[in-house]
């Protein structure tokens, strides 16, 4: 008895599916309303809390510095008590005015020595600030991406698999099937559903989190992750020498050094003698005003065991200072190094998975003929709907790990702030809902676009 074939309306509903998908698809990437990462990064440096906190400290440090910068201003000071003596006397006041000019002092000087330190510690803290938020936007915004394209991937399966249950159910009712291969679909359809609402858990936690960073809703059908292609041919070395010496984190590492060394000079410094021009007037109860302007000389010298152990805990903090700057280059270095290499790989990996779509697309195209023509069933057209959807997946992971790679190596090289260049990409691949372009001999963008988020959530599956 021949095996029948499922009916086609099956597999007009499936295809209808997909070209309602492709309809979407053609929509959001004409660029309609985009929530581009520059939106997103924008958004959180005015809504994200620990950037907040951290522009907060940086500001605290330059009023350090502008403090540290008045060290040889002068300063007043005045004086008022009153005293009863005993009942039978008058009470005693007195006032006492005086007008403090530094001329000499070490110690001063050392405070005005750190000012420079401090105000530009405090810009290469904002910049690192700048760059976790950068990278914590793009986290959000590439999980985001992640999940609603592994949804509509699995979406596909649970079609193919659905369409595989109901041809093995039938087969069974006419005979020439088991049991225990209806068994087995109805195990894998659940698998698959289960593994679906895990996901869209996942994307809704994803949500959250950007929402969290940057105080806006995540418009997930048009939402978009565009970062530069970095592209810098200068040689390894000369490249590693700027990152150890110019990034954020590296120069806020060595002001740490200059001003550790600075507070050791102190510790000596706050014992010397220092010349203060003074001018005073003072008056008491019953006395003479008096007012005469003269030039006063303090000294001070160390007393007991504490300048030994001051002594002792700056050396430490010096070396404990040269010690985080080595840790913080050496760090960088060996980040930059992986991720220079890490880049080039993602290159060749997104150019093997673009002909893997290529391929799977034309199987898709020729399982379709073939269906027409009687030759394949609809299975067949389905499983190759099923791996073009992991393909493409693939794709998507590969394109945002290079979008990352490029992400965090233009900020360990960059000068300012990062100002992500947009614009609409022409080649487009990745579940059907994903155009990103990077390309190898020039820059371009990661431009991540999306399909309809009720269609992300509510039926992942309705087009391959």
């Amino acid at each position: 008895m021949p095996i029948p074939r499922p009916p086609a309306a099956t597999f007009v509903r499936f295809a209808r599916h997909a070209a309602t998908a492709a309809a979407l698809f053609a929509f959001f990437s004409s660029g309609a309303s985009a929530q581009s990462f520059q939106q997103a990064l924008d958004a959180a440096r005015l809504h994200d809390a620990q950037y907040s906190a951290q522009v907060a400290a940086a500001a605290n440090k330059r009023l350090q510095s502008n403090q540290a910068s008045t060290a040889f201003y002068p300063y007043a000071t005045a004086v008022y008590s009153k005293s009863d003596v005993s009942a039978d006397t008058a009470n005693s006041e007195t006032r006492y005015v005086s007008l403090n000019q530094p001329i000499l002092s070490y110690d001063r000087f050392l405070t005005l020595q750190q000012s420079d330190p401090l105000a530009a510690q405090a810009q290469a803290d904002l910049d690192q600030a700048d760059n976790d938020l950068a990278l914590r936007v793009f986290t959000a915004m590439a999980d985001i991406v992640r999940y609603r394209e592994q949804i509509r991937a699995l979406g596909v399966q649970i079609d193919g698999l659905d369409e595989q249950l109901r041809r093995s159910t039938r087969m069974r009712e006419l005979g020439q099937g088991t049991v225990t291969e209806v068994s087995d679909f109805q195990v894998r359809v659940a698998i698959a559903q289960a593994n679906r609402v895990s996901l869209r858990n996942s994307l809704q936690a994803a949500e959250r989190n950007f929402t969290l960073v940057t105080g806006l809703a995540a418009d997930t059908a048009n939402l978009e992750v565009q970062v530069p292609a970095w592209s810098d041919e200068r040689p390894l070395e000369e490249l590693l020498v700027q990152v150890r010496e110019t990034a954020p984190a590296v120069r806020s590492a060595k002001y740490n050094v200059e001003l550790a060394e600075i507070a050791a000079k102190r510790v000596t410094a706050q014992y010397l003698p220092q010349v203060v021009a003074q001018v005073s007037k003072g008056q008491r109860t019953g006395s003479p005003l008096d007012s005469s302007p003269k030039v006063a000389v303090t000294f001070s010298a160390p007393i007991g065991t504490s300048p030994y152990y001051d002594y002792q805990r700056a050396a430490n903090d010096i070396l404990q200072k040269e010690e985080g700057l080595r840790y913080v280059q050496d760090n960088l270095t060996n980040e930059f190094t992986r991720l220079r290499m890490a880049n080039q790989t993602y290159k060749d990996e997104i150019r093997i998975r673009e002909q893997a779509v290529e391929g799977a697309r034309l199987s898709v195209d020729g399982n379709i003929k073939s269906y027409q023509g009687g030759v394949k069933t609809n299975i067949d057209v389905i499983t190759s709907y099923q791996t073009l959807a992991d393909t493409e997946v693939a794709l998507v992971t590969s394109r945002l790990s290079l979008a990352e790679a490029d992400l965090r190596l233009r900020l360990l090289t960059r000068s300012s702030t990062i100002k992500p260049v947009e614009r609409q990409s022409s080649e487009r691949g990745t579940t059907e809902s994903l155009n990103t372009t990077v390309s190898v001999d020039a820059p371009a963008d990661a431009n991540l676009q999306g399909a309809d988020h009720d269609e992300a959530r509510a039926s992942a599956g309705s087009r391959p």
